[in-house]
């Protein structure tokens, strides 16, 4: 519950001033440091991973901050990208074998990203469980869009899952107020109850 999982991140660079994009992030889910952050990034390519590769992936993990830093190579890597990834940087350098053996986390088609107009459809990935003290315990689930980007909400105490882009307001079955609000360090997913309004997930911008 500490982690948030971020597909198809966005995050402007701390060096580059420019957005970099990641394919997963994960980070702390409340604090705004990068202390603990990690990145992925999938290379599906018919060639073996180089140096040159390694470099790349080295400036992306300084330019967001990164303490951490997972290559997924679908046909390994040459001798010398290895010796850069463990001289260099608390990297780990993974096989698509060694990825699928890796338990992940469920997965659905995005809603809001069905319109005729999208050519992809995103993926919803259910990241985080929350017990929330509402007069009992409230089981919720949260995630992400890796396409359009949007919080996603799973209420079990009326059923209802759904997607909540920015901007957006969705009241579900349990009169909750589902919202995104957007600050200088990116958006937080907060839900309104009767209790108060109460954080869910962050998606941090830098």
């Amino acid at each position: 519950m500490n982690a948030s999982v971020t597909p198809n991140a966005s995050i402007i660079g701390s060096i580059s001033g420019v957005r970099r994009q990641i394919d997963v992030l994960v980070d702390v889910r409340w604090e705004t440091n990068a202390n603990r952050r990690v990145v992925f990034d999938a290379k599906l390519r018919k060639r073996k991973l180089t140096v040159q590769d390694v470099d790349a992936f080295v400036g992306l993990m300084t330019d967001v901050q990164a303490a951490r830093g997972v290559l997924v190579c679908a046909n390994g890597w040459t001798k010398a990208a290895k010796g850069r990834a463990d001289r260099t940087i608390e990297l780990r350098l993974m096989t698509e074998q060694e990825s699928e053996e890796v338990d992940h986390a469920a997965m659905e088609p995005c809603p809001h990203c069905r319109p005729k107009s999208s050519k992809i459809k995103g993926v919803v990935f259910w990241d985080g469980q929350f017990p929330l003290p509402l007069g009992g315990w409230a089981i919720v689930f949260t995630g992400k869009c890796d396409v359009c980007r949007s919080f996603a909400f799973w209420c079990w105490d009326c059923g209802i899952k759904d997607v909540v882009p920015d901007g957006t307001r969705y009241e579900c079955g349990c009169e909750r107020l589902w919202f995104v609000t957007p600050n200088k360090d990116g958006a937080a997913f907060l839900v309104r109850t009767e209790e108060g309004d109460i954080g869910l997930d962050r998606r941090p911008a830098r």
